[in-house]
């Protein structure tokens, strides 16, 4: 699937290292080209975590209720659908916080963990447009 960022998720996006773009795609199982092109590293990064969502749900901490409860209602939908866990953002947190947990026992320094609330927006728009499409 062709995933396209928007400008202004490009610009909130511009802050994470390339270091940890690179540490993202090689816990997500893919390899980055030798010349790092941000946008489309993000392009092909992004549907990996809608499919780490279906799979595994997504680590939320407790610090992500207000990310959850600002994304659109219809994204957070989508994303919840995608992971089989109800809508509602505290209930999504509860469930997440559980996931959360795991990573925190096995995946240690986790760049999915740790740039989830960054991308978080992002990520639910994508599982909302791969639901449409």
């Amino acid at each position: 699937m062709v995933f396209d960022l928007s400008h202004p998720e490009l610009q909130i996006v511009s802050g994470i290292s390339e270091l940890d773009l690179v540490d993202l795609a090689v816990e997500l199982d893919y390899v980055p080209e030798a010349q790092i092109d941000r946008a489309q590293l993000l392009a092909n990064l992004i549907p990996r975590l809608v499919e780490l969502a279906e799979k595994e749900g997504l680590p939320f901490s407790k610090y992500d209720l207000e990310d959850l409860v600002e994304l659109p209602p219809h994204h957070r939908s989508a994303l919840a659908l995608r992971m089989g866990w109800d809508a509602t953002p505290t209930a999504m947190l509860k469930k997440g916080q559980r996931v959360y947990r795991s990573y925190r026992n096995s995946r240690r320094n986790s760049q999915v963990a740790q740039l989830l609330p960054t991308l978080l927006p992002i990520v639910a728009r994508c599982a909302h447009e791969l639901r449409v499409v």
